[in-house]
């Protein structure tokens, strides 16, 4: 199957989907000053009209899908290339889980030191849950970033059966929780939501979209709108989009058909404007720092609240008229000190890579495996154990940097004995070959 070059206004709208993410934990942003000490909360709780307008902001299901998009692309590329499924994997973790280590482990180790210091355990505890909430992202996406080459597979096989399968899959889980009033079973479909959103993905990419009618593309994209409404005012899914989201449910899941399908309707003019100079910019620098802003945003905020109360400056009452006059300077703030620390982490990375030139260590199918399984339980030990006490960022940085260094002990033999240059074409030569050559890589 040909693949395609990349696609502008795929990237526009994966560069559009993260600055409402920064935007919106901007606006959840709220501080009180109280006889016991400073508290966190998300502002946007209980506003009347927040659980509707989660309907156009929470953007979560369209990122997985530009996010498919892109990785269905990038592994035929990597695969035409030779490079194997392992060593795609490979890669994919080191790009999510490298520029998690900087961040975390600043936090952790801030965290622990206001703890010696004498600030409050309380504090600490919410600052840290508070800068822990938005890693979900990168244990699922760690974890479907990990599946695209059998996901790959399956579509290219069989589409309509893996997203079908998939679609039951949900639907068993939601109503297996409903019955059992057991809400921890619903964390099954943090695996099978946004892996059938990826395949949406996949289907875009493979133009499922591009031979049908543009109006019918907008019709069948409020369809699922309407679908949606049936779910939460009817069936009796919340119609919060953000309570839908922890665990994801079948209403997520039909929100990413819906913004998959009004994307496909607007395509071609989101394609014209993702040409203007000024807008391609933007959205080639914001998808080049992806990473380092979602991972980076969060811990600028708190810094930047903590600054304001030490300060002593005032906290309007969330949702007040003073809080919402408050936003726009507080929202400037956190862009004015985001962007230098994204420009020097960017330039750091980049030049760590350039120090180092060497070609990855070629890994196997199983070593490829427990990476991702690291990464994640890294990610959901800081979740669950938090930043405070010291010693859970510490596990949780710990998994992460495994993740990242560890390398399949039977091919170091081969590294070592001159054949790093091989690169990916020894790998594919490995993994084809007879048995004698992997007993003989093995009792190396």
């Amino acid at each position: 199957m040909a693949t395609a070059a990349r696609d502008n206004a795929v990237d526009l709208v994966r560069a559009a989907c993260l600055v409402v993410v920064v935007g919106l934990h901007v606006m959840m942003a709220g501080i009180t000053v109280e006889t016991e000490g400073l508290a966190i909360t998300n502002s946007l709780d209980g506003h009347p009209i927040f659980a509707w307008s989660t309907w156009l902001v929470q953007v979560m299901p369209l990122f997985f899908v530009m996010g498919g998009f892109s990785s269905l692309l990038a592994w035929r590329r990597q695969r035409e290339r030779g490079v194997t499924d392992a060593n795609y994997v490979r890669d994919r973790v080191a790009r999510l889980a490298r520029p998690a280590l900087l961040p975390l482990g600043l936090v952790g180790f801030t965290l622990a030191v206001l703890g010696l210091v004498g600030l409050p355990d309380a504090v600490l505890s919410d600052v840290g849950f508070r800068i822990g909430q938005p890693l979900w992202f990168l244990a699922v996406y760690l974890g479907v970033s990990g599946l695209v080459p059998i996901m790959a597979r399956l579509h290219e096989r069989a589409p309509w059966v893996t997203l079908l399968s998939l679609l039951a899959a949900v639907m068993l889980v939601d109503t297996a929780a409903l019955l059992t009033g057991l809400p921890l079973i619903g964390a099954f479909n943090l695996l099978f939501v946004w892996v059938f959103v990826q395949q949406l993905g996949f289907c875009l990419a493979d133009g499922w979209f591009d031979w049908r009618r543009r109006w019918m593309l907008g019709l069948a994209g409020l369809a699922a709108f309407g679908v949606l409404l049936f779910l939460t005012t009817v069936v009796g899914y919340s119609t919060d989009m953000y309570d839908n989201l922890n665990p994801p449910t079948a209403a997520i899941l039909v929100l990413g058909v819906g913004q998959t399908l009004l994307f496909a309707f607007l395509r071609p003019w989101i394609a014209r404007l993702a040409e203007r100079e000024t807008f391609a910019g933007l959205s080639g620098a914001i998808n080049r720092n992806a990473m380092q802003i979602y991972l980076w945003h969060v811990p600028v905020i708190v810094l930047i609240a903590v600054v304001l109360v030490v300060s002593g400056a005032p906290f309007p009452e969330p949702l007040s008229e003073g809080w919402w006059q408050s936003r726009p300077p507080f929202l400037v703030a956190v862009a004015l000190l985001l962007i230098p620390i994204v420009i020097g982490v960017g330039w750091l990375e980049r030049r760590s890579e350039a120090r180092g030139g060497q070609a990855p260590a070629p890994v196997g199918p199983w070593m490829a495996a427990l990476k991702v399984i690291l990464g994640i339980v890294g990610v959901v030990t800081l979740l669950i154990a938090g930043f405070t006490p010291a010693y859970g960022a510490a596990i949780g940085v710990t998994l992460l940097l495994l993740a990242v260094l560890l390398r399949s002990p039977r091919r170091r033999g081969l590294l070592t004995s001159g054949h790093e240059s091989s690169g990916e074409a020894s790998v594919e030569r490995d993994s084809a070959g007879s048995a004698e050559r992997r007993s003989s890589l093995e009792s190396r």
